[in-house]
């Protein structure tokens, strides 16, 4: 009888609370610190004129991404699912003496930020384990705005240039380390490939579009911290 009445107990337990199986739908948000890549194109002409200095780090130091997530398990290891992110974008100084060798100039305001987003595969090596190391593959398209504010010659000045174009490839890989179900937390890593396809200059309200005759590769490094809730 006191067997009978323990199974009984045991399976009202499981009954009650969600198998690992049963959770499929996956959530996460990261954030941390992303290294620019690469250069804005080979070749570009901004304004009517040659540009061969196109380097993304002589204008910015980085990127501080929010970065959303969310994905439906197809198997325990195999997820497939959708990102978001959101990036500010932290504007390098411009050299006194080179003013327009990249970067913010001196005495003005300026301000980037970044969008991404796409889809994703990732795979657990041990899903519900306490340490659960996974590898992710992406794709999707990005978005990059600046906005540049400030007086040249005592007169009234402001610019903005827009960029965009495909992530074409996205590596990732971390390691969740399981605090309590349903929640994990943990280190990750990412490396993307990108290439503009598209761009416009700002100046006094007047639009332009940018020419890109040579693209060029360019991508973001970013580390950083995930939590994860499954659900």
């Amino acid at each position: 009888m006191g067997l009978l009445a323990g199974t009984a107990a045991a399976d009202e337990t499981g009954a009650s609370a969600p198998s690992r199986a049963s959770r499929r739908l996956h959530l996460a948000l990261r954030t941390g610190f992303g290294l620019p890549l690469g250069e804005y194109a080979d070749v570009q002409a901004l304004a009517g004129s040659r540009d061969d200095d196109n380097a993304i780090g002589d204008d910015t130091y980085g990127v501080i991404p929010i970065w959303f997530d969310a994905g439906y398990r197809l198997t325990d290891k195999l997820l497939l699912g959708g990102y978001f992110m959101f990036g500010l974008v932290l504007p390098r100084t411009a050299p006194p003496d080179n003013p327009l060798g990249g970067g913010c100039p001196e005495d003005f305001d300026c301000f980037a930020t970044g969008v991404r987003a796409g889809l994703q595969v990732q795979y657990s090596f041990a899903p519900g384990a306490a340490i659960n190391p996974w590898l992710g593959l992406a794709l999707g398209y990005e978005w990059v705005g600046t906005e540049l504010e400030g007086e040249l010659f005592s007169f009234p000045f402001e610019a903005s240039t827009r960029y965009s174009g495909p992530d074409l490839l996205q590596l990732q890989g971390g390691v969740d380390f399981r605090a309590s179900e349903p929640f994990a937390i943990g280190p990750f890593g990412s490396a993307s490939a990108m290439r503009y396809t598209s761009c416009s200059l700002t100046l006094g309200g007047e639009e332009s579009r940018c020419e890109l005759p040579e693209g060029g590769w360019h991508g973001w490094l970013v580390l950083g911290v995930r939590g994860v809730v499954e659900l």
